[in-house]
């Protein structure tokens, strides 16, 4: 039970209801939690990543036509950075879930309990036998 609502029931009042306020910055722009910021800009990025795939993917077919057609040396060159180019973009989107992943990782190990299921005793036959003894005793 929370403080304001002890006090409320000590004194017989309606407890204040929470106010969640909301900063805007100068571009209007509502600031949020942290966590929420982290889930929008992983959003944010992934989606504009995959939008930059597409369309490299678009410009790509159309580089490798004009090269074709023209049988030009520096139109396949072209076509080889942006093979490249798209392979980065590539990398970069799966860094980004990678970078996600470690984040969301300490909320993930603070609920995990190690436990224990199978215990090995070290010794010889003989003291295993008399440890046994003793447990029946």
């Amino acid at each position: 039970m929370k403080i304001d609502d002890k006090l409320s029931e000590t004194f017989n009042t309606d407890p204040i209801p929470e106010v969640k306020q909301e900063i805007i910055t100068k571009d209007g722009e509502v600031l949020k939690e942290p966590n929420q910021k982290i889930e929008t800009d992983y959003d944010d990025s992934r989606d504009n990543l995959k939008q930059l795939l597409v369309q490299g993917q678009e410009a790509l077919m159309h580089s490798l036509e004009v090269a074709k057609q023209s049988e030009h040396p520096r139109a396949f060159e072209v076509v080889g950075n942006l093979i490249k180019q798209l392979a980065d973009v590539n990398q970069q989107l799966m860094d980004l879930h990678g970078q996600k992943q470690k984040l969301d990782e300490p909320k993930v190990k603070k609920n995990e309990k190690n436990v224990t299921n199978n215990s090995i005793f070290v010794g010889s036959t003989a003291e295993l036998n008399k440890l046994i003894n003793k447990m029946k005793e």
